[in-house]
């Protein structure tokens, strides 16, 4: 609890800084989920040391984060993993600065996620108990399987992408894919071709040594 306390803070301080990034989200083809933050935020007075400190209290390992100076920014990248989309849901410390929950349904044929509430991203928002001054933040979520459905601002090929500004006080994210791997439909169909084709070769010397048999 504690650890995850000055995780918290961690974002409530550099946040209300100002700043711009990603949060990425990759599903893998066994449903588990890769959960990566890159941040630019305003170097002001102290707020690497601050960073740094929370990092270093919090006992993150080393190789989740990275944080650095470049010119008149600090960057800062983190990343986690979780083995599956429920666990990501429960135990992510990042989606919570940005919405309360996501909805999220898995049926026999789909996968349904879904987020429709107010953000948390600036001061305007007074309905919003933690506010946070976020600039631009864009989502992509990278997904290998068959999409249904999305409201993505963009795409290209399996990335999906939701594009996130300060004066925004609300914003949709729904998608709704199919969770059975192509790979794996076509390396049933290889299998099935290939044992076809090794019992027609059967079939064909049998009846070749059959006939030839019979003609003696």
């Amino acid at each position: 609890m504690k650890k995850l306390k000055l995780l918290l803070c961690l974002f409530c301080i550099i946040l209300l800084s100002g700043c711009s990034g990603d949060y990425n989200i990759t599903v893998n083809k066994d449903l588990s989920i890769k959960e990566e933050l890159n941040l630019e935020i305003e170097n002001k007075e102290d707020t690497y040391k601050k960073t740094m400190e929370i990092f270093n209290t919090s006992k993150i390992p080393l190789e989740k984060y990275h944080v650095s100076i470049k010119g008149e920014k600090v960057e800062i990248e983190y990343k986690e993993e979780f083995s599956s989309i429920d666990d990501y849901i429960l135990n992510s410390k990042i989606y919570h600065q940005l919405v309360d929950e996501i909805k999220y349904s898995k049926l026999d044929n789909y996968v349904d996620i879904y987020i429709d509430q107010d953000l948390k991203l600036n001061q305007n928002n007074l309905n919003i108990g933690n506010t946070l001054d976020i600039d631009h933040l864009q989502i992509n979520i990278k997904n290998p399987y068959k999409v249904i459905t999305n409201n993505s601002d963009s795409s290209s090929k399996n990335i999906y992408t939701w594009n996130i500004t300060n004066d925004m006080t609300n914003k949709k994210i729904l998608m709704q894919f199919e969770p059975k791997s192509k790979q794996s439909f076509y390396s049933i169909l290889v299998t099935a071709t290939v044992l076809a084709i090794c019992i027609s070769i059967l079939i064909y010397i049998i009846v070749k040594n059959y006939r030839n048999a019979n003609k003696i």
